[in-house]
């Protein structure tokens, strides 16, 4: 009997979250499958077709035309897979996703439903339509967090979650407010495995929303759970430790003069990004940030003074948005810019599904802001997709 086929549907956008829901699977299961990568423009593989097949995507909001003209292709063309979709964009906002016409629809994290589905489709007993995951009760340290049938040996997710509630960010209502942290003996496990697969490997990173909450209640720094995670990587050898560069941003209210005495000794990377958001103590305070703006001057401060770039984050065009409030925002990047030499990750604000604000609108920007931006970005010192946000909230908006 000849296997059913199970296509991969890899771009670089979602090798994270493939590799993470594969490494989930024993591997005794997945040998009942014919595995098929189909990466990033690669032609739809014959076997889609042909025979008897699932085809896996992971989808996030900005790929959704680009994946609904693919499914219109696949039916175009006649073929038989059916289809199955996870991720960020079917967990916030499933019904959504369901209306373009996948067979299964997966809300939710998956690590401990992916195996159990695809021993019910094998066995011709997998339920069509939307599937919905307990949050926030994943073990991180059941699965590995990747595989190698994506060929992506990812940032180490050493957290997940958040308890703080930021106006504009999905992560703490997409996992029930949790909090949840890797066990350093799952991250040394996969650290030296890692080696294994690559001995050539200097670099490791990290994938978590505050880098500097490891083992923390996610209120305040662990101070000993984060020198228990340093010293545990110094030991084993790890050549290059980056931890608060991307993707394992910090928040100002971690970047104490505590936390940086212990981790600068460690660390390899030489920028740490950092989401300060805006300038404006009123936005702030609208976005419920949890910090103010003397927070995060003392933040920057605090990484100059211990060798780092500090990478700052901040949004614009937040609803309900004053002049005042823009023009405050881009006269504190100015005074960074002079006192710190800081630089700067723009971002326009664009409602994302499962947020407090998804229904909110953008604000306009003000002219002389954009122009005082766009002067920044000619002397590079600030990077970011900050007006393709403008147009991309438009087209959203219809």
């Amino acid at each position: 009997m000849n296997k059913p086929n199970l296509i991969i549907r890899i771009h670089n956008y979602n090798k994270v979250s493939l590799g993470a829901i594969l490494g989930a699977c024993p591997p005794a299961l997945l040998n009942h499958f014919n595995l098929t990568p189909w990466i990033s423009s690669e032609a739809m593989p014959a076997e889609a077709l042909m025979s008897r097949s699932l085809i896996i995507y992971s989808v996030m909001l900005p790929q959704i035309q680009q994946v609904q003209k693919e499914l219109d292709m696949l039916r175009q063309n006649g073929a038989i897979a059916e289809t199955m979709v996870g991720g960020s964009q079917p967990t916030a906002a499933p019904e959504s996703i369901a209306e373009l016409g996948f067979d299964y629809v997966v809300a939710g994290e998956a690590e401990d439903f992916f195996p159990q589905f695809l021993g019910d489709w094998l066995a011709n007993k997998a339920r069509k339509g939307l599937h919905t995951t307990a949050r926030g009760k994943v073990n991180l340290d059941l699965y590995p967090g990747f595989s190698e049938l994506v060929g992506y040996l990812p940032p180490i997710e050493i957290s997940r979650g958040c308890k703080f509630g930021c106006m504009f960010c999905g992560v703490p209502r997409l996992h029930s407010g949790t909090l949840r942290h890797r066990s350093l003996t799952s991250i040394e496990a996969i650290v030296k495995e890692y080696f294994r697969i690559k001995p050539t490997r200097k670099r490791v990173k990290f994938l978590a929303s505050n880098a500097f909450a490891y083992g923390s209640d996610g209120r305040q720094p662990n101070l000993a759970a984060l020198k228990d995670l340093l010293s545990m990587l110094k030991n084993i050898g790890v050549p290059e430790i980056h931890l608060g560069s991307f993707p394992s941003e910090v928040r100002p209210d971690f970047v104490t003069p505590e936390v940086m005495e212990l981790v600068a000794p460690y660390l390899s990377n030489k920028t740490i990004v950092m989401g300060v958001q805006t300038g404006s103590d009123n936005m702030l305070k609208k976005m419920n940030r949890g910090h103010n703006r003397e927070h995060s001057v003392r933040a920057i401060s605090l990484l100059r003074q211990h060798g780092f770039q500090p990478h700052i984050d901040f949004i614009i065009g937040n609803p309900d948005e004053t002049e005042d409030d823009q023009f405050e925002l881009v006269d504190f990047m100015d005074e960074m810019l002079e006192k710190y030499q800081v630089r700067i990750h723009m971002h326009t604000f664009v409602p994302l599904p499962a947020t407090p604000w998804e229904n909110k609108l953008q604000s306009p920007i003000n002219e002389q802001v954009k122009q005082r931006l766009r002067a920044l970005e000619r002397a590079g010192v600030l990077d970011g997709w900050w007006e393709n946000h403008i147009g991309y909230f438009r087209t959203a908006q219809g």
